[in-house]
């Protein structure tokens, strides 16, 4: 009779290592996020129509999104969640650099507080949780496009886009 050799199904060893909670960590993360967004949404719809309807939008994407990762933690979807989120933290940083780019503040630069600093680092938090889902192809492409999207960001500081 041959060794029979021990294998753990995937499902145990991803349990084991923590994979298995990368889905629940990211919705907690995003659905975080989504309830900051809405939060500040009022006052924002005050400052003008166009800033509360971004973060109702922003609120609304970020919940529907904690929704998805739950239901489908495939590839496709944590792609989908990086570049949301990242496009996020680039209007963020550019409002906190240059002001918004359209509205009655345009051009003024907002001072950054300790909640958007807060919601802003749980969102980078949830960039990490979903690259560390994809799988290894997607992952590598994936980080390719983050890492461009970083020259990016220091290509537009260094070249004065941003203040």
């Amino acid at each position: 009779m041959g060794a029979a050799t021990a294998r753990r199904p995937a499902a145990h060893v991803g349990a084991r290592s923590g994979v298995a909670l990368l889905p629940a960590a990211a919705a907690a993360l995003s659905l975080s996020s989504a309830i900051a967004h809405l939060g500040v949404t009022e006052a924002h719809f005050q400052e003008w129509w166009a800033y509360g309807a971004f973060f109702l939008g922003c609120a609304a994407a970020q919940a529907l999104f904690a929704a998805l990762i739950l239901w489908r933690p495939r590839d496709w979807p944590a792609v989908l969640g990086i570049v949301g989120n990242l496009a996020v933290i680039a209007m963020y940083v550019y409002s906190r650099t240059n002001g918004p780019p359209l509205g009655p503040h345009e051009g003024v630069p907002e001072d950054p507080g300790l909640y958007d600093l807060v919601t802003t680092a749980g969102e980078l938090a949830l960039v990490v949780v979903l690259l560390r889902m994809l799988g290894e192809r997607a992952g590598r492409w994936t980080m390719r496009l983050v890492l461009l999207f970083a020259v990016m960001l220091w290509a537009a500081k260094a070249t004065g886009f941003l203040a």
